[in-house]
């Protein structure tokens, strides 16, 4: 095997003498190597389902520790990789090299780098295909559908089963008043200790023009006092405000807490927008744009609660339960629940009232539970106003701000709040709720992110730097490197100075223009000097230069259309009125990740053309 290697090594070094010397072939094979075994780490990483059981499990490649594994092997590798190749070096040596094995040696450093340093991509492209293949989407589908028709049954947060909640097919359009100063005593509303509920239909007014600020403004035409609420999207705002009171007394059983009145969706899980999934906002239920289709799932979630319920068959809850606590299993959710323990719970047909209460978490012996630690709950206080019985109705509403709750429940002082009746059935089963979400959110969340897409510019970049340091020490000399090093901290430095004189001097408010113009005329010059007065310096002077040029001019292409840019916005901001000027896109804005590639590629470009550049430098007298 040995005596192979080294007739490969002598066919390189007589054939492809380049190719030898940056040992390219042999890093590629280690660094393709070290690729299938991150791939599978990554497989293997996330075998466990607890472990997808964080928050965000995409950030456990950083705080796992991997990125340091990570950065140990790719700077081993770098390090002895440029050890064996800074053996020989035929440019310093004056052999005869053309721009194009030049330019080629600087690829295959770019190639080289880039290959040692994205180990990233295979562990996560390892962790994806895993999580695709142990959790299909149709399986994950089926899931979610029996986890959203068990949700109701959940009983660990009384705001999901009260009043305000309830969804009534005989009125697909309504909208429940619950401020108390709101509510119109003349007309008919429900009394829950010390909260209270009146039904609205609605009618609506659409904005399409927006004012100075940017803003669709209020429609003026109609009194605030009948707003109820509003949505938003990407041409214009539609407000939506009170008409009159509805009577649904003929649907209203009770007034208290009733798995009737659920109507919340514990994940959605909509296959055909998976391209548009993102953690934080997608299971948000009060995004404009995707408020009609969230009421149509609250809607038929609420549709097929009251179904099952209204068939009063425990047998056929049992075994949604059983059904449920059989995925909890399989994607390892800690739990205590018995399904036919909870069946009992929850099966009252006489009106299934809400009695009995599950944690979402496994309290400790002698811990008491507390409901705020997983989840947010208003302050149930019956002291919320101020004992006046004068207040008036005008309009439909209460204008005296004394509002006592004892006007519209005189009896709350002998009643139990809601509060103290969680508290007081509160059973000693748990369900670890927030554990499944985040399953199914990191589930879904690593199936559909593209992270090749969205972090191959961090490692192209790196790859690129470094290889335009590592060609210009091959190209000059440690010295030269290092005095352009000491020159571009000194020229920062400067222009820093420069800028603080300048704005103390009167140029506040224009520093960007003037830092980038500065800029600008010092790159500039950089730049001409190994084009057009190179044999006027003297030759250590002269890399200095061009070795500052070859790593800053991708940056001087940034700073260009920086400039641009800084021109749109100005124009923009002179030209045209505030409204159309939160629709004016700068070049930057409009090419977003796309400018990342286009300046790499001028870089590829100006390498090229600079190698020539490079030839004359090297022809210069010592």
């Amino acid at each position: 095997m040995q005596q192979k290697i080294k007739n490969f090594n002598r066919y390189l070094l007589e054939h492809y003498p380049a190719v030898w010397n940056t040992k390219i072939v042999w890093m590629l094979l280690a660094g393709i190597m070290i690729h299938i075994i991150f791939f599978f780490i990554g497989y293997i990483s996330h075998a466990d389902p607890k472990s997808l059981h964080k928050f965000n499990v995409m950030d456990d490649y950083f705080s796992g520790g991997m990125i340091f594994i990570h950065l140990i092997i790719s700077i081993l590798t770098i390090v002895g990789w440029l050890i064996l190749m800074f053996k020989n070096n035929a440019f310093k040596n004056f052999y005869p090299v053309t721009k194009w094995q030049m330019f080629s040696q600087f690829l295959q450093y770019f190639i080289i780098i880039f290959t040692c340093t994205s180990f990233f991509f295979s562990y996560m492209a390892g962790f994806k295909l895993f999580v695709k293949n142990t959790y299909p989407d149709g399986r994950m589908s089926e899931s979610i559908a029996v986890i959203n028709r068990t949700y109701p049954f959940f009983s660990q947060d009384l705001e999901n089963y009260t009043l305000d909640n309830k969804i009534f097919p005989q009125y697909p359009q309504l909208f429940c008043e619950t401020h108390i100063e709101k509510i119109n005593r003349n007309k008919k509303y429900f009394v829950y200790y010390d909260r209270v509920y009146q039904y609205y239909t609605l009618y609506s007014r659409t904005v399409y023009e927006k004012d100075n600020n940017g803003d669709y403004p209020f429609p003026g035409t109609e009194p605030e006092d009948r707003f109820a609420y509003s949505e938003k999207n990407d041409s214009s705002e539609t407000y939506y405000f009170k008409k009159e009171v509805v009577d649904l007394s003929p649907y209203i059983k009770t007034t208290g807490l009733t798995f009737y009145n659920f109507s919340s969706i514990f994940y959605r899980n909509n296959l055909e927008e998976k391209s548009f999934l993102k953690r934080n906002y997608y299971n948000d239920p009060y995004i404009d744009y995707n408020k009609n289709a969230y009421w149509k799932e609250k809607s038929e979630a609420s549709r097929l609660t009251a179904q099952l319920l209204d068939k009063r068959n425990p047998a056929e809850i049992e075994k949604l339960m059983n059904d449920f606590l059989r995925i909890s299993r399989e994607f390892g959710i800690s739990n205590n629940l018995d399904a036919v323990k909870w069946a009992e719970m929850v099966c009252h047909p006489e009106d299934f009232e809400v009695r009995y209460f599950i944690k979402k978490y496994e309290t400790k012996s002698n811990e008491e539970y507390d409901p705020n630690r997983n989840s947010q709950y208003d302050d149930y206080g019956y002291a919320t106003s101020t004992i006046d019985s004068a207040a008036t109705v005008v309009e439909g509403q209460i204008v005296n701000n004394a509002v006592q709750i004892k006007d519209f429940n005189p009896d709350i002082s002998s009643q139990l709040s809601p509060e103290d009746y969680f508290m007081k059935n509160i059973t000693g089963y748990y369900y670890h709720t927030d554990d499944l979400k985040n399953f199914l959110g990191n589930v879904d969340t690593v199936k559909s992110t593209d992270f090749f897409s969205e972090n191959i510019h961090i490692y192209l970049w790196i790859a690129f730097f470094l290889a335009t340091v590592i060609f210009s020490f091959r190209v000059t000399d440690l010295k030269s490197l290092l005095f352009s090093m000491i020159s571009g901290g000194i020229l920062s430095l400067v222009v820093v100075l420069i800028t603080v004189l300048y704005s103390v001097s009167g140029g506040r408010g224009s520093e960007e223009f003037f830092i980038a113009y500065l800029v600008f005329g010092i790159g500039l010059f950089i730049l001409s000097v190994p084009l057009l007065m190179m044999r006027k310096f003297k030759k250590l002077v002269s890399s200095i230069f061009i070795t500052v040029s070859m790593n800053g001019f991708v940056l001087f292409v940034l700073l260009l259309f920086f400039i641009v840019s800084l021109h749109q916005e100005k124009a923009c901001r002179d030209l045209m009125s505030p409204e159309r000027y939160s629709n004016c896109k700068t070049v930057i804005e409009t090419l977003g990740f796309s400018l990342s590639y286009i300046i790499l590629a001028i870089g590829f470009v100006f390498m090229y053309f600079y190698t020539g550049v490079l030839k004359k430098w090297k022809a210069m007298p010592e």
